[in-house]
């Protein structure tokens, strides 16, 4: 009987090998980088590496959703527009810090904490973690929960870091980074 050279999930989004491919040529990369040298016998050795740790560890690279119908590869990300991201929410970050010190050194401003529920229909786990995850380092705003059908409830501490969250920039920019749906709709605040 012979034995399969990979893991198999036919449920993948995307094609299993360009995935493996992808995910050797990025350890290679950080096998040059680490080693600084481009000679033959270290280029030789970072491929076989690259290639067998990839073998061993894309299963545990391969995430399902929460439906369990998908796998999703956890690298599967385009490298410059998550850099435009990285660069947007440095942004973010730097705007709500200083609207939050604002806030707090000038006592005009309101400090108005309101809990604001929405939902998104994303069906990649990354996605939902990432949505979460920046909400959270953004100052002024926390995620409290996100539940089984992608209800999010954040804190908001100014009326501005609310305003924020119901215009849904960081929701339509992930959607964008992930290939995901961007129907984004405000539940109602009564619910909370």
């Amino acid at each position: 009987m012979r034995k399969k050279l990979f893991f198999k999930f036919p449920d993948m989004v995307g094609n299993y090998h360009s995935h493996y491919i992808r995910f050797v040529c990025y350890l290679f990369v950080f096998w040059l980088l680490i080693t600084g040298s481009l000679h033959l016998k270290f280029l030789i050795i970072g491929g076989a590496a690259s290639f067998i740790v990839s073998w061993i560890c894309m299963p545990l690279f391969t995430i399902p959703n929460r439906s369990r119908t998908k796998h999703y590869f956890m690298l599967d990300v385009r490298i410059v527009p998550l850099i435009a991201y990285v660069f947007w929410l440095l942004k973010e970050l730097i705007l709500s810090n200083m609207d939050v010190a604002k806030t707090v050194w000038k006592k005009e401003l309101p400090i108005k904490p309101e809990l604001i529920r929405f939902q998104v229909h994303f069906d990649n786990p990354l996605a939902i973690a990432m949505l979460a995850n920046s909400i959270t380092l953004t100052p002024g705003t926390i995620t409290l929960d996100s539940d089984a059908e992608n209800v999010y409830v954040i804190h908001a501490l100014t009326p501005t870091a609310a305003e924020g969250i119901r215009q849904g920039g960081m929701v339509k920019k992930i959607a964008a980074l992930f290939h995901e749906n961007t129907d984004f709709h405000i539940l109602d605040p009564k619910d909370c």
